[in-house]
């Protein structure tokens, strides 16, 4: 394996985001970081990249056999990157290194500089200084670099949530369930999935978990206003009907104005008439009806047991119950999967016609079957994973969708993205506070993630549930007292604030 590494003469550079950066241009290619005071140039091997400060000045250095081939200088203050000294500095790092390795790699990196999951943050912040959508998308293509469309996709995504968001109050929050449970284990996972056959056993005393922790956040959330509840997974409907009931019914009985209840249905070899009428029952207005593909060849090579048939009925049966918002999922890059496969799966889509329409880019996750297995499959370049996205993007529009939320990933192939397209009328409102970290999240059940967004300050407080079941659930009076503490602490912040409800 080729090796590329980045040295640095400043220890105040924030390294990770060069990092990233980086790696996207050489992709599996290992990517070592030094500074320079510890620099043994003989024990150098691959090319180097040389990051330099001088007198406000950073110079970008490519270096192969001990010879600087390319290079690139600049003062943080040439660039406007509308962000606050330290953040333009590291912008101004990865800038000069995207010219070098753009010049030299010919890889021509989608998002630019980008390496963050939640790049609407960016167009966001620019709107917000009161740019107006041209000065904007100069900005995203000159200073960040983003190739054009990627520039308008951000754009068109941040306008569309914009209404959203700013209905938001102070003291709004959404409730996160984590139902950990799948039927089988598909081969790009990385998630601490349990497989539902093995763990049955698990699942009374873990749902009994669950409601203990819901019973804590209706005392702790006395002073907040309820948003969403969103219960997602692992497969949520891997648990027997009644258990999902027990939650059911105990969100419908406490948590009075939900104003979006969502199931993470995905599977439809776990949906039946008896899930659908509960979700009826219980006001859920939104599932996830999962097909990832319609290629039954690809559905079994991923560990799927159901068929595309499987899913056509499905959706057909969910509509005819009368649950109100359907959201599929598709995965682009599938092992084997070209654009004509795509084709084949969004021309049966345009059957179903699904409200919601989620587009994810695979991504190679550590911990994943397919990061072990990659190289025993056919897998579809950049140029093709592209002109799938194209294709999904082109059936949005001719199906009066919009995009309304979008985040990246790691690892994620081509360099590209995730989207979210809805009808105008019936965005996921929990996807997008999740993504733009503007509401307050309380996470619950193993695996979890509580965010405590405090409006007044501007700032996210992260508390993680315990990702191993039985120290999940032996260790959940620990994790209720932390919430407690930091829910008090955001409650104190309000004191002299007139609370926006």
């Amino acid at each position: 394996m080729k090796m590329i590494n980045i040295i640095t003469n400043d220890n105040s550079i924030k390294t990770q985001d060069p990092y990233e950066l980086v790696r996207a241009f050489y992709g599996e290619e290992e990517v070592n970081v030094i500074h320079e005071e510890d620099l043994i140039y003989e024990n150098i091997k691959g090319d180097i990249l040389e990051i330099k400060l001088c007198n406000e000045l950073y110079q970008v250095s490519l270096i192969r056999n001990y010879v600087i081939i390319d290079k690139e200088k600049a003062s943080y203050l040439d660039k406007k990157f509308y962000r606050k000294e330290k953040a333009s500095r590291n912008n101004t790092i990865k800038y000069l290194i995207y010219k070098v390795l753009d010049r030299n790699l010919e890889t021509n990196l989608p998002w630019g500089i980008l390496t963050g999951i939640r790049p609407v943050k960016v167009a966001k912040m620019l709107l917000d200084k009161g740019l107006t959508y041209n000065q904007t998308m100069d900005v995203l293509t000159n200073s960040y670099m983003l190739r054009a469309d990627k520039a308008k996709l951000l754009t068109e995504v941040s306008s569309s949530q914009r209404v959203i968001l700013e209905s938001i109050a102070i003291n709004s929050y959404s409730i996160y369930i984590g139902i950990p449970f799948c039927p089988t284990k598909c081969f790009y996972c990385s998630f601490p999935t349990l497989i539902a056959d093995k763990h049955s056993d698990f699942m009374s005393d873990y749902v009994d978990c669950i409601i203990n922790e819901l019973e804590d956040t209706h005392l702790m959330m006395n002073n907040w206003d309820i948003n969403t509840v969103y219960i997602g997974g692992g497969t949520p409907t891997s648990l027997p009907v009644d258990l999902m009931e027990y939650i059911l019914k105990y969100i419908n009985d406490n948590f009075s104005g939900v104003k979006e209840l969502t199931v993470e249905a995905g599977r439809p070899d776990t949906i039946d008439l008896d899930y659908l009428h509960l979700f009826k029952k219980y006001n859920v207005n939104r599932i996830s009806i999962n097909p990832q593909t319609m290629n039954d060849i690809t559905l079994k090579t991923i560990g799927r047991k159901h068929s595309a048939e499987d899913i056509i009925q499905t959706y057909r049966l969910s509509k005819k119950v009368g649950i109100e918002t359907v959201n599929m999922d598709l995965i682009v890059g599938l092992p084997g999967e070209d654009s004509k496969d795509m084709e084949n799966t969004l021309r049966i889509l345009e059957t179903l016609q699904p409200d919601n329409l989620t587009v994810h880019t695979l991504a190679m996750k550590k911990g994943s079957d397919y990061i072990l297995e990659r190289d025993n499959y056919f897998m579809a370049s950049a140029d093709e994973i592209q002109k799938m996205l194209s294709l999904t993007s082109e059936f949005a529009l001719r199906n009066n969708m919009i995009p309304y939320y979008l985040y990246r990933q790691k690892q994620i192939m081509g360099n590209f993205e995730n989207i979210g397209y809805c009808r105008i009328e019936n965005p996921c409102v929990y996807n997008i506070s999740i993504m733009e970290e503007k509401e307050t999240i309380i996470g619950i059940g193993m695996g979890s993630t509580t965010k405590l967004y405090n409006k007044v300050y501007n700032s996210i407080d992260t508390i993680s549930n315990f990702r191993n079941l039985r120290e999940y659930m032996q260790r959940l009076s620990e994790l209720k007292t932390r919430k407690r503490q930091k829910i008090k602490e955001v409650e104190e912040s309000w004191d002299n604030i007139q609370l926006d409800t």
